[in-house]
C-alpha cells in the first residue's frame, strides 16, 4: 500500500498551525508504520512539540527525527508504560524541557501484535491474559497518573486513550484483547468525569481494521481478511490507514473538542455503526 508524503512546514505555509505552543506525549509512537507514528507526525505538523514515547529506543528516535527532518520539534522518550517510576520520570524529562508544560497525552501504546492467531477463550493462558490487561489498560492509567499533576497545575489538558471497534462488535478467538479496550472505554468515561473540573479533558478514539505493521504481522497468513474489512465497511473501497486516526487525534487535540470529554470516536469505515 503506498504511504503518504509527510507534509514539511513548509507545506503549511498560509495555513494555522493549531497546536503551536502545546507539548503533547504519544505512547507507542515509535512504530515504522503505525496510528502513533501516523498522530506524532500530524502533532508536528501542527506545531506541537511532540514527545515520541516507546519501549523500542531507535523506534522512537526515528521517528522523532522524522518530525525534526519535515521541521517541527521532537524528542524520543524510552519508557515501559507498565512501570510507573518510568512513566513519571518520563513526563518529568519532557516537562523539564518543554518549559513545565504537558498539554497532550496520547494513550496509544499496546499489546497487539506479536499475538499469534486467533484462538478459543479458554485457550489463552493466564499469562497472555494478565500481559494484555497490564499493558493496554494498567500502563494507560500509570501514563495519565504521570501527567496530572502538570495538566492540574496549568488547569487544560487533553488526555486521548486508544481503544478498539472490537469491544463494540465482539470478536471471537480475540477475546483477551476486546476485554481490554472495552476497559479503555470505561477508564475513559470515570477518569473524564474525575478530571474535568481541572479542565482535563479526557476522550477515546477506537480504530477499526487497521492496516498497520502490527496488523500485517498477525494477519500474514490471513489475507482474505482485508477483503472480508472492506466489504463489511459502509466505505468498500480501501481498508483503513493509520493515516486514518491522525484527523480524529488532531479534533480531540485541538480547541475545537474543549467542550468534549468521556466520549469516544468510533472510526472504522462505518463498518461497527453505534
Amino acid at each position: 500500500m503506498k504511504e503518504r508524503k509527510v507534509k514539511s512546514v513548509g507545506d503549511m505555509i498560509g495555513k494555522p498551525r493549531r497546536l503551536e505552543g502545546r507539548v503533547a506525549i504519544v505512547t507507542g509512537g515509535g512504530g515504522a508504520n503505525s496510528i502513533g507514528r501516523a498522530i506524532s507526525l500530524r502533532y508536528g505538523r501542527e506545531g506541537a512539540q511532540v514527545a515520541v514515547l516507546d519501549i523500542n529506543a531507535e523506534g522512537a528516535k526515528s521517528v522523532s527525527e522524522e518530525i525534526v527532518e519535515a521541521g517541527g520539534v521532537s524528542m524520543p522518550v524510552v519508557c515501559d508504560i507498565t512501570d510507573l517510576n518510568q512513566c513519571k520520570a518520563a513526563a518529568k524529562k519532557v516537562a523539564e524541557a518543554w518549559n513545565g508544560r504537558i498539554d497532550i497525552l496520547v494513550n496509544n501504546a499496546a499489546v497487539f501484535g506479536g499475538m499469534g492467531a486467533w484462538r478459543p477463550f479458554d485457550e489463552w493462558t493466564v499469562e497472555e491474559w494478565d500481559n494484555m490487561q497490564v499493558v493496554n489498560v494498567r500502563g494507560m492509567w500509570f501514563c495519565t497518573q504521570a501527567v496530572f499533576p502538570y495538566m492540574k497545575a496549568q488547569g487544560y489538558g487533553k488526555i486521548i486513550n486508544l481503544s478498539s471497534s472490537s469491544f463494540f462488535e465482539g470478536v471471537p478467538g480475540f477475546i483477551h484483547y476486546s476485554t481490554s479496550k472495552g476497559g479503555v472505554l470505561g477508564f475513559t468515561r470515570s477518569i473524564g468525569k474525575e478530571l474535568g473540573p481541572f479542565g482535563i479533558r479526557v476522550n477515546a478514539i477506537a480504530p477499526g481494521f487497521t492496516v498497520s505493521d502490527a496488523q500485517l504481522e498477525l494477519t500474514k497468513d490471513s489475507p482474505e481478511w482485508y477483503v472480508h474489512n472492506r466489504e463489511r465497511q459502509a466505505m468498500h473501497d480501501r481498508n483503513e490507514i493509520p493515516d486514518d486516526l491522525a484527523g480524529p487525534a488532531f479534533f480531540l487535540a485541538s480547541p475545537d473538542s474543549d467542550f468534549m470529554t468521556c466520549q469516544t470516536l468510533l472510526v472504522d469505515g462505518g463498518a461497527t455503526p453505534h
